[in-house]
C-alpha cells in the first residue's frame, strides 16, 4: 500500500508542477485580448494586424495587400526598397464599397472614413520601364 500511495504522491506533484509552468487558458486569452485591442487602438493595421508587412515581388508582378480599418484613421503608407532608384509604387487603393484610387509613388498618405477592409496593389512604374525583382516592406505609419 505504501508503493502506491507513494507513486500517487509523485504523480500528482508532477501534474501541478507541469500546470504551473505551462501558461493557463486565462492568461493566454488575456494576451490575445490585449493583441487584439491594440489593433483597434490602432485604427488601421494590415488584415493579420501587424503595421509592417515584408513583401518579395518580380517584375511584372502584381501585389495585393489588405489594410483592416477598425476606427476612422490618418495613415501614411510607406514603401521601403533596399535601394531608392528601385522601380515599385502604390498602384491603387481600393475602399471597401469598390472604388479606387491611384495611382501613388512610394508614399501615399490617407484618411480612412469607413471602417472594412481596403487593399493596395503594388507592381513597378510601366512608364518608367525600370524592372524590379526583390524585397521591399510595406509600413503603415498612423498619423
Amino acid at each position: 500500500m505504501n508503493k502506491l500511495t507513494t507513486m500517487i504522491l509523485i504523480s500528482a506533484v508532477c501534474i501541478l508542477q507541469a500546470a504551473c509552468q505551462s501558461p493557463s487558458k486565462t492568461e493566454s486569452r488575456t494576451k490575445d485580448d490585449s493583441e487584439d485591442q491594440r489593433v483597434q487602438e490602432k485604427g488601421v493595421s494590415f488584415a493579420d494586424g501587424q503595421l509592417t508587412k515584408h513583401m518579395e515581388i518580380k517584375s511584372g508582378q502584381t501585389d495585393t495587400i489588405f489594410i483592416a480599418v477598425h476606427t476612422a484613421d490618418s495613415v501614411r503608407i510607406k514603401i521601403n526598397t533596399p535601394s531608392d532608384t528601385a522601380n515599385i509604387r502604390i498602384s491603387q487603393l481600393f475602399s471597401p464599397d469598390g472604388t479606387a484610387d491611384g495611382p501613388f509613388g512610394k508614399e501615399l498618405t490617407y484618411r480612412f472614413i469607413d471602417s472594412g477592409q481596403y487593399f493596395i496593389t503594388i507592381n513597378e512604374n510601366k512608364m518608367i520601364g525600370n524592372h524590379y525583382t526583390g524585397s521591399y516592406e510595406v509600413e503603415i505609419i498612423p498619423i
